[in-house]
């Protein structure tokens, strides 16, 4: 009944299949320890990276305690020179009461000396010589006190204190670094439909005009011909640099900055790939310009003011909201070469609804 039964031994199996699967099995731990070695490069590689964000973190630590720095030497001194100013002024009018009060009592002294002098006259015996005594003393005593000149003893707090700090605000206009810099809009780089103001410091989409012939557009290479925008009049290649834009309650508009060499012309995309690197606002969306896709930024309510702050140095591009002074977003830019320029476009007015221009803010202080 078992006849046919076959044991299984250690002789009967085939060796061609089992060397097969140990192959595969190396292969397998091949593939294993290149992950291994994987592992062990990532890991070292985010070691270093952690070690030189910590550097980058430190360096800016020491930046802002610098600046805290000098902003308080900068208070500092202006302390010690309204101390001063105070204290020469205290020193001036105790010295000027006190010489008064010094010839005031000069003058007791001296009103004193003569009726001590009458009264000892009184006291002599009755005699014709008391009498001429008198007489010639009656003209020598008509004398009286005389005032010396009032001194000034009101202290108004007005010429020490008063809006000190405004007052300390703009004197500390005069170090701040980077300083607002005044910008203008240069016209020769205006899209065709766009309208300057007089000054070039606002611009908006003109829905009056029309597109020249494309002979006249070029003859001037440095204007946009595609979308709407212009380039700032000034340029920038060292140094930091901080500017404002008013951009209001328009519903769409893109601010940031360009290479010189940005396209004119039409082009396939406009990031921060080609150049440009922006924050807009779109269907009441804030994004950055990035590459391949914008990048959404979250802020509880839309600027009214972007503030663009330009690191040549760092190659860094950092937008702000202007008026709570909150960062909105930055860019690296990497091995720029050649000169950055503001980058402005009004956008088109969307029926009216985005009709209020682009204007340059510059705080008076």
């Amino acid at each position: 009944m078992y006849k046919n039964h076959m044991k299984v031994t250690n002789n009967n199996f085939d060796k061609s299949h089992l060397n097969e699967q140990k192959d595969k099995l190396i292969q397998a731990i091949r593939e294993i320890k290149r992950g291994v070695d994987e592992c062990y490069d990532e890991e070292r590689d985010t070691f270093a990276e952690a070690l030189d964000v910590e550097c980058k973190f430190e360096e800016m630590e020491r930046e802002i305690q610098a600046e805290f720095q000098n902003l308080h030497r900068f208070l500092y001194e202006e302390e010690e020179r309204d101390i001063e100013r105070l204290r020469k002024e205290k020193e001036k009018r105790i010295r000027l009461l006190k010489e008064r009060e010094r010839k005031i009592s000069m003058q007791g002294r001296n009103l004193q000396q003569v009726i001590e002098t009458l009264n000892s006259t009184l006291k002599e015996e009755d005699s014709p010589r008391l009498l001429r005594d008198i007489k010639e003393l009656l003209k020598r005593c008509d004398i009286h006190y005389i005032a010396p000149p009032a001194v000034d003893s009101e202290v108004c707090s007005g010429q020490f204190v008063g809006p000190i700090q405004y007052r300390i605000w703009k004197h500390m206009k005069a170090s701040l670094y980077p300083n607002i810099s005044v910008l203008t809009f240069d016209p020769d780089t205006a899209h065709p439909l766009l309208s300057l103001s007089p000054d070039c410091s606002s611009v908006v989409f003109d829905d009056d005009k029309t597109m020249p012939p494309k002979e006249e557009l070029e003859r001037n290479p440095r204007c946009f011909s595609y979308y709407y925008c212009i380039l700032g009049r000034e340029s920038f290649t060292t140094g930091r640099h901080y500017w404002e834009v008013e951009v209001g309650k328009k519903t769409a508009w893109r601010v940031g900055v360009a290479r010189e060499d940005v396209p004119r012309g039409e082009m396939k995309s406009s990031t921060c790939a080609d150049g440009i690197w922006t924050l807009s606002l779109k269907s009441g969306s804030l994004l950055a310009c990035t590459h391949p896709k914008p990048t959404p930024v979250r802020t509880s309510i839309l600027p009214m003011r972007i503030g663009v702050f330009l690191d040549c140095e760092r190659e860094e591009v950092t937008f702000y909201n202007a008026v709570t002074m909150s960062a909105l977003y930055s860019f690296c830019m990497e091995d720029v070469e050649g000169p950055i320029f503001p980058f402005y476009n009004p956008c088109d007015t969307d029926d009216g609804k985005n009709a209020s221009p682009l204007s340059m803010f510059c705080p008076s202080l």
